[in-house]
Order: structure tokens, then sequence, then C-alpha cells
């Protein structure tokens, strides 16, 4: 079995959470398939496509034929942002180059991820004899969010170029139960299977051992510190309440808030902030918290520090927006109304109230509810669902023995 994986970059050029969830997804299915990916690169046409192994994956970087390369986008302008976004509603340049090297692999399904530097007119470049899967880690098909750009104009241009090319998936893959319904119910992908399949957190499920009994509590944040994350509603909640109740809050992260956040609590010592660090000591950080608040205002694709929180055994506190229920362990506990520094005290002052048993059962619980995020799991879901659209052609056999190993 062949498949072709398409996405915006792919490693080492790493944006955010899409690019490692498509690395580990190209990986694991190494395990039962020959696997390319096709990403755009930093190169101009006349220094043509670039090909290397990576970790058992070939990639293939594509010139980026458009305005500038998105993964050097930092510092520009918002018409040249506006004028790259209006190339890649349709872009025949990328186009015709995917299609040729689509030619040259043969594939026996294409599984497109982000589509920002392509666009979502390259599902016309496949023969109409290869599945395509596509997997929703934004909406930017719908309007492109990830720029700071806000134009009702340009979200209306992306939303009807997508209803069109859209007809030719043959199943969608939403990382949230949400983010599935915001396209669905928009008129995309009518005729395609839907199926919710949920990000891979990779990291050992290994529970730190804690101090449970102890009180008060040490609350920990991770993420980037922006208002929409929800920051300044936690800092409010912790500043109004006693020290009997909260010893010290870390903000692990940075962003364009953080020197802000930091004035708002410079006269509160518990407060620390230790601005950008690396995967291995965020989750230092997580393991030494006792709770973890995500207090995210706007509607996360998903909750990826709510896992990754688990798998270090701290419980998390978060807000019903977004994806970010499907990845909270007993939602109807542990979530809180978004914008509301009430409803985060309510909340912390309930896990204080709880004994050191009880949040040794509810550790243990979260432990067990990492289980639905493994490779293995993320394996099995995508094989199942690509022998569900498999066909009898070259194509089904493959399909059929992968997933029947």
């Amino acid at each position: 079995m062949r498949v072709v994986i398409v996405n915006s970059l792919y490693t080492p050029h790493i944006i955010g959470g899409a690019e490692i969830s498509t690395q580990i997804l190209a990986e694991t299915l190494t395990q039962v398939a020959d696997v390319h990916v096709l990403t755009v690169g930093g190169q101009k046409r006349g220094d043509g496509i670039r090909t290397e192994s990576i970790n058992g994956v070939t990639v293939h970087r594509l010139p980026y034929s458009n305005l500038y390369w998105i993964g050097d986008g930092g510092g520009r302008g918002t018409l040249h942002k506006v004028a790259r976004r209006l190339v890649d509603l349709y872009n025949p340049l990328l186009i015709r180059e995917v299609r040729r090297r689509l030619s040259e692999l043969e594939p026996d399904l294409i599984h497109t991820q982000n589509l920002s530097g392509f666009g979502a007119a390259i599902w016309s470049s496949a023969g109409k004899e290869v599945p395509i899967v596509h997997t929703l880690r934004d909406y930017s098909l719908l309007s492109p969010v990830s720029s700071p750009i806000s134009n009702a104009a340009l979200a209306r241009a992306y939303h009807l170029t997508s209803l069109g090319v859209s007809r030719r998936v043959a199943a969608v893959v939403g990382i949230s139960s949400h983010i599935l319904n915001r396209h669905t119910e928009a008129g995309l992908f009518p005729n395609a299977v839907k199926s919710v399949i949920p990000n891979v957190v990779d990291g050992d499920i290994a529970g730190a051992d804690k101090e449970f009994d102890r009180k008060p509590l040490r609350i920990g944040y991770f993420g980037r510190i922006e208002p929409e994350k929800g920051v300044r509603e936690l800092a409010e909640a912790v500043r109004s309440l006693p020290r009997e109740l909260v010893e010290q809050v870390t903000f692990c992260g940075d962003g364009s808030f953080r020197p802000k956040l930091m004035e708002l609590c410079r006269e509160d010592s518990r407060f620390i902030f230790t601005g950008k660090v690396t995967p291995i000591e965020a989750r230092r950080f997580m393991a030494m918290a006792d709770v973890t608040f995500v207090p995210s205002i706007w509607e996360e694709p998903f909750g990826r520090v709510i896992i990754e929180s688990y798998q270090v055994g701290t419980p998390v506190y978060a807000s019903a927006v977004g994806g970010i229920p499907d990845a909270v362990w007993n939602p109807e506990e542990f979530l809180f109304e978004p914008g509301s520094a009430d409803s985060i005290k309510t909340k912390i002052a309930a896990f204080h109230a709880l004994t050191g048993e009880q949040k040794r059962r509810i550790k243990a619980l979260c432990l067990q509810h990492c289980q639905k995020f493994t490779k293995q799991s993320l394996l099995d879901n995508h094989l199942s669902l690509y022998a569900q659209i498999a066909k009898t052609s070259r194509a089904g056999y493959p399909f059929a023995a992968a997933n029947g190993r």
C-alpha cells in the first residue's frame, strides 16, 4: 500500500501542533505502508523538488510558487498575507506540480492535512480512481483564521472554493467532533464518510508521584500566552483567592500578552512565568503541578495539552469550547464556562476541597483515559477508515490486508 500525505509544512519546519501530528501519522503508517509526504519547501521554482528520507518517510518538498513561503511568514504585512492567501485559492503552478508527482508515485490513497500553501484546489490533481481522505486540523477551509486578517470577503471566497472541491473527498476526519461538525454543517464534504479520530499525544503514560494530601494548590498553565487563551481570566481568578487555597501558579509558555499579564500579576509573588521551554521541560513543570487549567476562549480544534497533562498524572480543568470537551475526562465535572474568572474560581475551590484519596483516584482514571490517544489507536482507526473507503481496484487489497494484520 502506498499512501501520499499532503501537508503545508513538514519537519523540521514546525509552526504548531498540525505539523507534529502529521509527522506522527506519517511515521506510524510506515508500519504498514510505503509513505510519501508532499509539502511546500522554502526553495523557488528554479531549484526544483527536493526529496529526502526522514524516519522511513519519503518527503518531497515542492517549490512554494507563491509570493512567499508559508514557513517564512513572520513580519509580513496584511496586504502581503491577503495576496498570498488569494493565490492559494487556485495556484495552477502548484496544482500542476502536485499532479505530476502523484502521477509518478501512483498512490493507493491520498491523505491531505492542512492545505495552506497548497490550496484545497489540489484535490482536483488526483485521478478519480484514487480515494482522498482529508483531516481537519484547523478552520482554514472556512476562513484563514490562523492569520491576523479578519476579512469577511476573503472568508467567503475560501468557503465557496472549499464547497466545490470538497465533493472530491471520499472521507473526512475531524480531530474532534466540534471541528468536524463545523465543516459539515457549512456544507463541505457532502459525499464523504465522516469520522472522528483524535490526535496522538506522543509521550509516556507514567504519572508522577504527587503530594495530593498537601495543600494549598500548585496550578499550571501550558501554552501560548494570548488573550484568546483565557490567561487573564485565570490570573484574575487566582488573584482573588487567598494563599490558603493557591500557593503557586506557573505560566509555562510565551506570547504577545505575556508582558501585560506579568504586569497584572506583578504584586502577587505566587505567579511564575517560565517563558518558552522545551517539551521535556514542559512535562516536568506539568508533573510538578497539582492541577492544570486550560481556560481557552477561542474554539480550539483539539486539546493536546490536556492529554499531555494526563500522561504525567496531573488532572485538568478546561473551558467548554471547541474540541476541548472531546479530550477531557469526565467533562461534566471538569469543564467550565469560557471567559469566566468566577467559573475558574469555583473549580479551583472544588479541587482544593477534594481529599488526597479522591485526587489519586482521579489521577488513575486520567491515566486510563490517555489510552484513547496512542499511536496504536491512531493506526487502528485510520486503517479501519481506509478499508471502509477502499474500492475493489488495486487499492482495495492492500488496505484490507493491512487492516487485518
